[in-house]
């Protein structure tokens, strides 16, 4: 059962973009579910870009070499129930915001190797791992670059030992209708 929510919300500029309101919106329908709701709204905060260097899986195992903003978000990723990663299209991909903090979140698995279902993933470092959801601002749903996306998150989800619940376009969708799809997760 959901109780615990994160929305990470990779919009650039939220006076931009209209995801930042629908967000703020759709926390507030959760909140008043009863669901504890926490929102990080990556333009406000540090986070430096992933270096390749391997120490958070090697050298300080879970832990990574940049002091910044990231391990609070990665806490509250692996104490929650739900996290739903929330992203403009900006010219057929994410937001660079969204993506820098996604190569950050390797800490949460090991570089070890496993067989799943026949394809390599890496081990688990935490007994229990969120479900996924994706909300998007684009309204072309069609798209070869919203396909390509909505893979991607399907691999990330899998590699994280969890499964993408629902990937949404805030255009095609009221946070009424995204409060009801979480309540049936």
């Amino acid at each position: 059962m959901i109780q615990k929510i994160v929305i990470i919300d990779g919009s650039p500029n939220p006076n931009q973009y209209r995801l930042t309101n629908f967000l703020a919106d759709l926390e507030a329908c959760l909140s008043a579910s009863d669901y504890k709701v926490t929102t990080h709204l990556l333009s406000r905060k540090k986070i430096k870009t992933c270096v390749g260097c391997w120490n958070c899986w090697v050298k300080t195992p879970g832990i990574c070499r940049h002091n910044d903003d990231a391990p609070e978000i990665l806490k509250d990723i692996i104490n929650a129930d739900l996290v739903i990663y929330a992203s403009p299209m900006i010219l057929g991909m994410l937001s660079a915001e969204l993506k820098i903090f996604q190569d950050r979140t390797i800490p949460l698995i090991h570089p070890y190797i496993e067989i799943k279902d026949g394809v390599s993933h890496h081990k688990k470092r935490y007994p229990k791992y969120p479900e996924s959801a994706v909300l998007l601002e684009k309204s072309d749903a069609e798209s070869e670059e919203v396909l390509t996306t909505k893979e991607i998150f399907n691999r990330i989800s899998s590699n994280y030992h969890s499964e993408l619940k629902f990937f949404k376009f805030i255009e095609k969708s009221n946070t009424k209708e995204i409060c009801h799809a979480i309540s049936t997760i």
